[in-house]
């Protein structure tokens, strides 16, 4: 493994520094970062590698990012380029740790977003607790570059721009002094609070103003009406209606839906979510689908079918290659549901993705929301390792 190309980095560096400027981000605190050391960011939005590069700029960074990307035509060259570690998700992956710690011998930098994906409420989401094993073993600084607002100005369910401003903060979190005293708990709790972000409480602290743009999109994140409890919202220009007793919420320019943010709506349908489990025999959640996996390095289609989730099972039924077959999965394994929004599901397993692309959009919110329920029922006792 070598560090990305110096004199390439520094000019597209600058570039993306003069784009995430016109993005709206600023900094609000800054370290010098010196090698090696490991990265830490939350993930609210498509641009946050664009933002974390330019929070170490003029200092190269090499990423972990998410294998899929590799097969990805519009993200492969730019991962080359920037000589990215492809990492599975949601399982080990000793190859992509021993590359991580070949570039850390080096006294290279090393960002990771320990979310495994976007939120898509902005909220963060719970890392894996292999996270705190792996900085252990990594006996490096450890530092949290955390960005406010942008989610806001790029959220993950639309490809608009609602112009606004996003505040970038650059910490040393954990000195390798103190990482080598600290337990395996409280290096993991030490993330989750360095980590935290909730978009409820950034704006009632700074009440930023963001350019209303077309909502369409959120449908799929907010997808059930809070009043009559309606599946399906209706997205037009900056209001979600439900269709049947046709209760509205508007966005303001706070990016707020009825004074409140994204990410309130978003726990209040999960837990509605679970109500249903709790108080349902034998709840079943199912959708059409068309089923993608990895094929001479690219993600294509493979099949179609069914994708259903039972209390311990999700359960693939259709075709495989042209055979019908039957796939089957632990929930117990699967602590989370990586998700495009709107889009799809997606299941790891033996260094293969599973990908579910779903006929109606928003489901595979509800697949996230019923499958974390479950994951934790299961595993109540244990911490997901």
């Amino acid at each position: 493994m070598k560090k990305p190309n110096l004199l390439l980095y520094l000019s597209l560096g600058l570039l993306l520094k003069v784009f995430a400027w016109f993005k709206g981000q600023r900094f609000i605190s800054k370290v010098n970062l010196k090698g090696p050391a490991i990265c830490l960011s939350n993930h609210t939005s498509f641009y946050d590698f664009i933002y974390t590069t330019t929070a170490i700029y003029p200092k190269r960074v090499s990423y972990l990012a998410a294998s899929k990307m590799f097969y990805e035509p519009q993200t492969r060259p730019f991962l080359k380029l920037a000589r990215a570690i492809p990492k599975s998700l949601m399982q080990a992956d000793p190859a992509a740790t021993l590359k991580a710690f070949r570039l850390l011998k080096k006294k290279s930098i090393i960002s990771i977003f320990p979310e495994g994906q976007i939120s898509p409420s902005g909220k963060t989401l719970k890392p894996a607790y292999s996270i705190a094993k792996f900085l252990k073993k990594a006996d490096v600084d450890v530092y949290i570059i955390k960005h406010y607002g942008a989610g806001f100005v790029n959220p993950p369910w639309t490809k608009k721009t609602f112009r606004g401003k996003i505040e970038t903060e650059v910490k040393l979190w954990i000195s390798k002094e103190d990482l080598a005293s600290l337990s395996l708990d409280q290096i993991y709790e030490k993330i989750l609070l360095g980590l935290d972000f909730k978009p409820s409480n950034f704006i009632r602290e700074k009440g930023y103003s963001y350019k209303i743009n077309h909502i369409k999109g959120l449908e799929n994140v907010i997808y059930q009406c809070p009043k009559c409890l309606r599946e399906g919202l209706v997205a037009s220009h900056n209001v979600l209606k439900c269709p049947i007793c046709e209760h509205e919420l508007h966005m303001n320019h706070q990016g707020l839906l009825e004074n409140e943010a994204i990410d309130v709506w978003f726990d209040q349908q999960e837990m509605r979510v679970r109500k249903e489990i709790d108080q349902t025999d034998h709840f079943e959640l199912r959708g059409s689908s068309r089923l993608l996996s990895f094929r001479n390095e690219r993600l294509v289609e493979v099949g179609k079918g069914i994708i259903y989730l039972t209390e311990k099972h999700y359960t693939y039924k259709g075709t495989v290659d042209g055979i019908e077959k039957t796939l089957v999965f632990d929930v117990k394994n699967t602590p989370t549901l990586p998700s495009d929004i709107g889009r799809n599901i997606q299941i790891y397993e033996g260094y293969q993705i599973f990908q579910f692309e779903l006929s109606i959009p928003w489901l595979a919110t509800k697949f996230v929301h019923a499958g974390e329920y479950f994951f934790e029922k299961i595993n109540a006792d244990a911490k997901y390792q």
